[in-house]
């Protein structure tokens, strides 16, 4: 499995902490480039195509089964205006589950550009936040589909607001019978 992740070329990737210690206990290396998510946040900048990418890994929740703590999401608001004055664009990457992405949200308008979310609740393709400054994707449980996000317009100015069709487009593919697996990586993984 790991050999399949690092084929798809990642540029960045997060592991929960139960993620890496099961391929830790298989003997198997983390996969490249990925971020094992921690009690607070982590950063890392990224340059692609002349752009800095800013990335803010939001921690896992102490309590799953409870709200995130608001120090928490505090923590994370904080690592992304840090990153802010680095990066072009600051997206989060998330794995707390949809109630607490909308808090975060919520209670940090702005904080983030984009939100890659994950975890417990439904899977968007897109959603805006009640600003419309930052644009929310999540995937769907189990990987039977891939979110794309096609991105034409990057914020920058005070007043961008996320506008689909006019600077992003989202498309949530479904991997279905209409994708043959490909050999390689079918053969790395069985």
């Amino acid at each position: 499995m790991v050999k399949a992740m690092d084929a798809m070329g990642y540029d960045a990737g997060a592991l929960n902490p139960d993620e890496a210690a099961y391929l830790q206990k298989a003997g198997a290396p983390l996969p490249a480039r990925f971020t094992v998510l921690g009690d607070a946040p982590k950063t890392q900048l990224l340059k692609k195509d002349g752009k800095t990418f800013g990335l803010v890994f939001l921690p896992v929740s102490p309590d799953p089964k409870k709200p995130a703590p608001a120090a928490l999401l505090d923590a994370t608001a904080q690592a992304a205006r840090e990153l802010r004055q680095k990066a072009d664009v600051v997206v989060g990457i998330s794995g707390l589950g949809l109630s607490d992405e909308q808090v975060f949200l919520d209670t940090h308008p702005g904080a983030v550009d984009v939100l890659l979310g994950s975890g417990p609740n439904a899977g968007t393709s897109s959603r805006l936040s009640a600003d419309a400054k930052t644009l929310l994707s999540r995937t769907y449980i189990k990987g039977k589909t891939v979110n794309r996000l096609d991105i034409y317009a990057l914020p920058g100015k005070a007043d961008f607001a996320w506008k689909p069709g006019e600077t992003f487009k989202t498309d949530v593919v479904t991997l279905d019978d209409r994708y043959p697996a490909d050999p390689a990586v079918e053969k790395m993984v069985q």
